[in-house]
Parts: C-alpha cells; sequence; structure tokens
C-alpha cells in the first residue's frame, strides 16, 4: 500500500505520460521476501515494517487528470513493489546519499531527466539533510532503467553556491533548444535562473549556456546566470494556448499561497507575482511545496489546469484546479 509520496512531476510521451516521485514511503500489505529499506537515510517509524524509496516512477494512459491518477503503472520489481529508478552505489549509500528526480523531457525514445544528489547529515531527522547539486540520467521508459551521465566518475554536473540550488525543475522544448529551469535560494528569498542547450547535445554538460536577463544574453557560466525573478524552489512553466502566454506555477511555501508569473516569451520577462490564494492543506502542515502543472492535462485549450503540490509526512500528494477567465 502507497502511504505517501513527494514529487509528482509529469512528462509527455507522445501516447503515455511518465509521472516521477522522489521520497516514497509503502506498506507491504504481505511479505516481500528480500525487500528492505536499504536506501532508506533514517529509520522510519510506522504501524508496520515499511519500505521507503527516495525516487520512484509510472505510466499512464490518457489525459483525463483523476483518471491518470488513479490508473498508475508503477516500474515494478519481481515481487511487484515499485522500485528505484535512480539508486546509490555502494559507496553514495555510505556517503548516506539518494536521489530526488526533478523534471525530464522526451527526446528520441530516452527521457533525460534531471536529478539532485541530497545528502543526509543527521539520521535522527527527516530535515537534517543537504542538497549538493543536480545530475543527469537518460532513462529508457520502457523499462525504467537510468544511466547516468557522468564526467570522468563523477555524477554532479551541476552546482551553486547558494543555500539551496536546485536545476531541471522544469524543461522545455523549443525550436531545437532544449531549456532548463533552475532555482537559488538565499536565506528565504528564492529566484528563478534558465539554462538552454541544442537538444542534440543535450547530454553534455559543457555545452549549455545560461541566461542574463539584465543583458538579454546566454553566457556559458552557471555561477553568472541571472534571476528571472521570484518563484519557488520547485516550479513549473507551459506554454498556455489560451493566455497566450508561457505561465509560471509555485508555491510560497511558508505562507501556502499559490503564484503564477506570466511572459510572452520562454526567458521572460515574468510578470510580478499573482497570488491566487492560499492552498487547501492540513492544518499539521507546516509547509506546502512541489506545486506544479500538468500541462498535457490541461482543458479548454488551456483555460482548465491542473496543479498537484506536496504537503510534509508522507501524505499523497494533493489537487488543485484553476480555471482561468
Amino acid at each position: 500500500m502507497l502511504i505517501g509520496q513527494d514529487g509528482c512531476q509529469s512528462i509527455d510521451l507522445g501516447d503515455r505520460t511518465l509521472f516521477i516521485f522522489s521520497d516514497t514511503l509503502l506498506l507491504p500489505l504481505r511479505a516481500a521476501p528480500g525487500a528492505t529499506s536499504h536506501s532508506a537515510p533514517f529509520q522510519l517509524k510506522g504501524p508496520g515494517p515499511t519500505i521507503f524509496l527516495a525516487n520512484c516512477a509510472a505510466l499512464t494512459q490518457g489525459t483525463d487528470t483523476r483518471a491518470s491518477l488513479l490508473g498508475m503503472q508503477y516500474y515494478q520489481d519481481q515481487d511487484g513493489f515499485p522500485v528505484e529508478i535512480l539508486s546509490p552505489g555502494p559507496q553514495e549509500q555510505a556517503d548516506k546519499l539518494r536521489f530526488w528526480p526533478a523534471h525530464g523531457i522526451y527526446v528520441s525514445g530516452r527521457v533525460y531527466l534531471y536529478y539532485l544528489g541530497i545528502q543526509t547529515v543527521e539520521e535522527s531527522s527527516i530535515w537534517a539533510f543537504k542538497n549538493l547539486g543536480a545530475g543527469l540520467a537518460i532513462m529508457d521508459p520502457q523499462t525504467g532503467e537510468c544511466q547516468r551521465v557522468c564526467r570522468g566518475a563523477e555524477w554532479l554536473l551541476w552546482t551553486r553556491p547558494e543555500d539551496d540550488f536546485h536545476f531541471g525543475v522544469q524543461v522545455l522544448e523549443d525550436a531545437g533548444f532544449t531549456y532548463v529551469f533552475g532555482s537559488v535560494r538565499r536565506g528565504l528569498d528564492i529566484d528563478a535562473l534558465l539554462a538552454r542547450v541544442p537538444t542534440k547535445q543535450i547530454s553534455d554538460p559543457t555545452c549549455y549556456t545560461y541566461y542574463q536577463p539584465e543583458r538579454e544574453t546566454w553566457i556559458p557560466d552557471l555561477d553568472q546566470a541571472g534571476s528571472l525573478g521570484p518563484c519557488g524552489n520547485d516550479y513549473s512553466v507551459s506554454y498556455n494556448p489560451y493566455l497566450g502566454q508561457y505561465l509560471m506555477v509555485f508555491v510560497n511555501s511558508y505562507t501556502k499561497e499559490l503564484k503564477l508569473r506570466l511572459a510572452k516569451h520562454i526567458e521572460g520577462p515574468y510578470s510580478p507575482a499573482i497570488n491566487l490564494g492560499r492552498i487547501p492543506h492540513r492544518r499539521e502542515s507546516e509547509l506546502i511545496y512541489l506545486a506544479l502543472e500538468h500541462p498535457k492535462f490541461a482543458c479548454q485549450n488551456g483555460q482548465k489546469v491542473y496543479i498537484s503540490y506536496c504537503q510534509p509526512y508522507f501524505t499523497l500528494a494533493s489537487l488543485v484546479e484553476v480555471c482561468f477567465q
């Protein structure tokens, strides 16, 4: 039984949709021979034996949001349990690393999937971890198998010195380029940033350039990338036909307010944030996070969109419907 999970990013595969999740908690309804919590960075307590996964993924068909979420087919092991698509090696396990998938793009039968490397620093707390930076994996959507792209023996391809750096939170393709959104947090302030790479060279981190809004130019130095303005650690960007603009969606984690910004061009400039109000949440939820739109499931040419979001303590992802007038 699935108790709860974080994440819920969707990637359009054409005839199917790939859903990607991060931390996931399972409660077996029957004994699972050989099933362990070997990847768990901390000891979970629950009503019975639990299995902790740092990530997992599932396929769905159709464009009905609720039916697709209910009809997910997870990548599974021989015993029928969901499996991690990004697993740490022996030394990475010893270093208490786990991997959180971000977003990706489907190109020529493969999914190019960005992910974060998360290191546990105190096993007694679920919040005691640090984000080391981002990597890239190439996934076979038929099997769920992932091959991580490395520079030499190093999986860590993108990093910045801020308190928290996310890369690959949203990925779009336009005119032969793949656009990769990220975020940097300094204290409580979070800024969006943008990279791009020729799609044919997406697996080569040296081919990426980064946008400087002040000069309206692309540069090779990630540390010099400029801000697109406020966002969440994770957010979504899509072209909305009904609005005729790019739509950025995110949540303020502490005020629990859903926000959106608009732009005529993928690189902006994006409008000041428009506050849509507080998201429904459990009373005990200190934070709301990972508010993400799922553009494949939009209705009425984008007039109605669906946004998932997460709450702490291993709940299932929640969903809201937003209808533009």
